[in-house]
C-alpha cells in the first residue's frame, strides 16, 4: 500500500472516531458543566484574556457555552479588511522573525529552526481555516433554502499557484507540517489516557467505558502512523536557551488567542480559539515528553496534567486539520475533473 493511500485510511477513520465521540460527549454535556444538556468552547469579550498552552480563565463569568454541533465552521461572510487586519496582527506580533522585515517569510530565513516551525503552524492553521471556509461555502441563500459546499473559485484565490505567487502550495506544505505535529501529539499522550483511573465523564455511566475505547483507538492508531514528525531535533540545544524559548511559545499562543478575542465574526472567534488551543495542547505534549514517560500506571499524575477543556480543544482541533486534509482531496479531484 502506497504512502497517500496509507494517509487517506488514516484520516478517514480518525475522522469518524473523532465525530463518533464527539456526538457522544456532546449529547451527554460533557464539554460544559453548565450547559443545559450540550456543550461548547467559551467566547470572550475583546478585553478578556486569552487562552494559551494553559488557561486560567476558563471558568471566567464572562465565559460562554456553545453546541459546536449547532455551530459548526464554515463560511460566515467574514473577509475583508477586519479579517485581514486579525491575520497580520498574528503574523506580525507573534512569528518570529528578523527585526528589520515587515511580514514574517515564508521561508524563516534569519531564524533559527524552532522559530520557523512556529511560523509554519501558524501558516498551517490559517491555511485549514481557509479551506473549511471553501469547502462549506454558502452557496445559495433564499428565503426557501440554504445551500453549503465546495467553492473552487474561492478555493482556488488562496491556493493557486499563479494567482497566490507561488504562495498557495507553501500554505498547503504547512497544512501538513500542523497535521503531523497535531498527530505526533496524539501518539505521545497515550500513555495519560490508558492509566485505568483515567475516566470520561459523559453523564451516562454505560457509555463511558464505551467513549475510552473509542478514544484510546484513535491514539492507538495515530502511533501506528509510520511517517511521525521528529521533534527531537527542536529545543536540543542550551538547556536555558531552550527553555526560554518554550516560554516565548507559550506566550505567542496565549497573545493569539487574545488577538482572535477581537474577531468580529462569532463562529470564526470561536473555532479560532479552539483551534489555537488544540495547537497550542499539541505542543504542550510534545514539550512534556519527559514528563508523560513517567506518569506512574495507577495513581494520579501530578507531573503531567491536561484539563477538560485542553482536551476538547486537542481533538477538535485535530478533527479540523484532518477535515482539511480530506477536502483538500476532494478539491483536487473537483479540480482534476474540470480540466
Amino acid at each position: 500500500m502506497d504512502q497517500d493511500m496509507w494517509l487517506a485510511i488514516i484520516i478517514i477513520i480518525i475522522i469518524i472516531i473523532i465525530i463518533i465521540i464527539i456526538i457522544i460527549i456532546i449529547a451527554q454535556g460533557m464539554f460544559g458543566q453548565h450547559s443545559q444538556g450540550h456543550g461548547g468552547i467559551i467566547g470572550v469579550s475583546c478585553a478578556a484574556p486569552g487562552m494559551g498552552l494553559d488557561d486560567p480563565y476558563i471558568f471566567s463569568p464572562d465565559a460562554e457555552y456553545v453546541d459546536l454541533l449547532l455551530n459548526p465552521e464554515r463560511y460566515t461572510g467574514y473577509k475583508g479588511p477586519d479579517a485581514w487586519k486579525i491575520w497580520n496582527s498574528i503574523y506580525e506580533e507573534n512569528c518570529f522573525k528578523p527585526q528589520n522585515v515587515k511580514r514574517p517569510l515564508a521561508s524563516g530565513r534569519g531564524v533559527c529552526v524552532e522559530k520557523r516551525a512556529f511560523y509554519r503552524l501558524i501558516s498551517g492553521l490559517h491555511a485549514s481555516i481557509n479551506i473549511h471556509l471553501s469547502a462549506r461555502y454558502l452557496l445559495q441563500d433564499t428565503w426557501s433554502e440554504k445551500r453549503w459546499g465546495p467553492n473552487v473559485t474561492e478555493f482556488q484565490q488562496r491556493f493557486d499557484e499563479v494567482l497566490t505567487r507561488g504562495e498557495g502550495p507553501r500554505r498547503l506544505k504547512n497544512l501538513y507540517f500542523l497535521y503531523l505535529i497535531e498527530l505526533r501529539a496524539l501518539s505521545k499522550v497515550l500513555p495519560f489516557f490508558e492509566r485505568p483511573g483515567f475516566q470520561l465523564y459523559t453523564g451516562n455511566e454505560s457509555q463511558d467505558a464505551e467513549m475510552k475505547h473509542l478514544l484510546l483507538e484513535i491514539l492507538h492508531l495515530a502511533k501506528s502512523f509510520p511517517l511521525h514528525f521528529d521533534e527531537n531535533s527542536f529545543f536540543a540545544g542550551n538547556k536555558k536557551e531552550a527553555a526560554k524559548l518554550k516560554e516565548e511559545f507559550r506566550l505567542h499562543f496565549k497573545n493569539i488567542s487574545k488577538i482572535m478575542d477581537c474577531v468580529g465574526c462569532f463562529k470564526c472567534r470561536l473555532w479560532g480559539k479552539l483551534q489555537t488551543q488544540g495547537l497550542g495542547t499539541a505542543l504542550k505534549i510534545l514539550f512534556s515528553e519527559n514528563l508523560i514517560e513517567k506518569i506512574p500506571e495507577s495513581g494520579p499524575s501530578y507531573g503531567f496534567q491536561l484539563t477538560r477543556q485542553e482536551i476538547v480543544a486537542l481533538f477538535n482541533a485535530f478533527g479540523r486539520v484532518s477535515t482539511s486534509v480530506k477536502e483538500l482531496e476532494n478539491f483536487r479531484n473537483i479540480l482534476k475533473n474540470m480540466q
